[in-house]
């Protein structure tokens, strides 16, 4: 019997996770482990410090073998795919085209033209492919077509969506898994795995965003008529938030995290005057303040409302926006943030949900399932293009 063991990595600006996917033939994945630590050597969801981020690496490996040992069992894991965000990630419209002669268009002549689109190059050379999206097939004059198969012309032509990377970050990225012993696998953006693992086939079709918010970054994915019609990341995160309110009442960024986490949100409610936040002093002799929570959330407010003013005129710009018929999914760690999903729905005017994985097993004890969607994405994923090998076979290849 097929046993498929994959492993996925996610260093993150504020969190590293690392998650195990198991899949025994014809059932459903199973995340049998995941672990997550905070961060060091990463802001802006790049690494600026190779050995900092090597240490978290090395830091979430330890947690996921304590965690097996815990439960009885025992890993050694020498490789994972990479879960790559920031807003070094790009998509570029691309098209393949081959001859048909004024024949009939065959399954070979398919093939062909899919096959070209999928060798196309990024860019310059410095640039990394996560992922090649099959969107339209044209015929001559005669495009927005899902299936040619049949139809006569001369021509026949491809469109497809390039999403890439900055070559020299997934690369950083290598380097601080090297020094932890991990080899990397293929690079995934987050964004689009989030929304493999949230989103059903009839939002796709539709058409839907998916938010995935980050701590450094907040990636971005529309789909329409099934297929993904555009995608990338926006430099702007929960950590921005985190800063501001440290700023705004100069605090510490542990205490203007705990500040967001416990007491912001994103909307400014009528009774928030008479409430008030308590932070507690730091050092002897000084004294525990208080925040009135409508300053609070009048700081969170802005810079919410800025991301999405930021994310609406990125789809404006591709006439997007009155596409979304099923509405916003949220996922990511700042999806956590009070009341974002009721600012995002009235600045966008659709419905919006909080996004849980809904083809894996195994994170129901998760405390916000949201923020695994992710990486939950890149081990469907793995699952779904690698072929399947025995048990043993499996162990040699995922585990030293």
């Amino acid at each position: 019997m097929s046993y498929n063991v994959y492993a996925a990595l996610e260093i993150g600006t504020t969190r590293t996770v690392l998650a195990i996917g198991e899949c025994e033939s014809g059932e459903k994945l199973t995340v049998s482990a995941i672990a997550t630590i905070p961060s060091s050597g990463v802001r802006k969801s790049q690494i600026t410090d190779v050995s900092q981020a090597t240490q978290s690496i090395r830091g979430v490996i330890k947690a996921i073998e304590r965690k097996t040992k815990e439960e009885g069992g025992s890993i050694d894991i020498a490789n994972a795919f990479l879960v790559v965000n920031g807003q070094h990630v790009s998509a570029d419209q691309l098209s393949s085209s081959i001859s048909v002669g004024g024949n009939c268009v065959s399954a070979e002549d398919i093939d062909s033209v899919v096959a070209n689109a999928h060798q196309l190059a990024p860019s310059g050379g410095e640039r990394t492919v996560l992922e090649v999206t099959e969107q339209f097939f044209s015929v001559d004059q005669l495009g927005g077509i899902i299936s040619p198969k049949g139809l006569a012309g001369h021509v026949l032509k491809l469109d497809v969506l390039n999403v890439t990377a900055d070559r020299n970050r997934i690369e950083d990225a290598r380097t601080a898994a090297d020094g932890a012993h991990l080899e990397l696998r293929d690079p995934l953006f987050a964004c689009t795995c989030a929304a493999d693992a949230v989103l059903e086939e009839h939002e796709k079709k539709n058409g839907v965003l998916v938010l995935d918010l980050g701590g450094g970054s907040t990636g971005y994915a529309v789909y329409a008529d099934g297929f993904l019609a555009a995608t990338g990341a926006i430099g702007v995160g929960g950590d921005h938030i985190t800063n501001d309110l440290a700023h705004a009442f100069q605090l510490s960024m542990a205490q203007a995290e705990m500040l967001k986490r416990d007491h912001a949100s994103a909307m400014i409610q009528s009774g928030d005057q008479e409430e008030r936040a308590f932070i507690e002093a730091t050092s002897p002799g000084m004294e525990r303040r208080s925040i009135s929570r409508r300053a609070i959330n009048t700081v969170t407010n802005v810079r919410a409302k800025e991301l999405v003013a930021m994310i609406r005129e990125r789809l404006e710009a591709q006439d997007l926006v009155n596409r979304l018929h099923s509405g916003i999914v949220l996922t990511g760690g700042g999806a956590r943030l009070r009341d974002l999903d009721m600012l995002i729905q009235r600045e966008m005017g659709t419905s919006v949900r909080i996004g849980k994985p809904l083809y894996v097993d195994g994170l129901e004890g998760e405390e916000f399932p949201a923020a695994c969607a992710a990486i939950a994405g890149a081990l469907m994923y793995a699952n779904r293009n690698y072929e399947e090998h025995s048990f043993l076979d499996r162990l040699k290849g995922i585990f030293k």
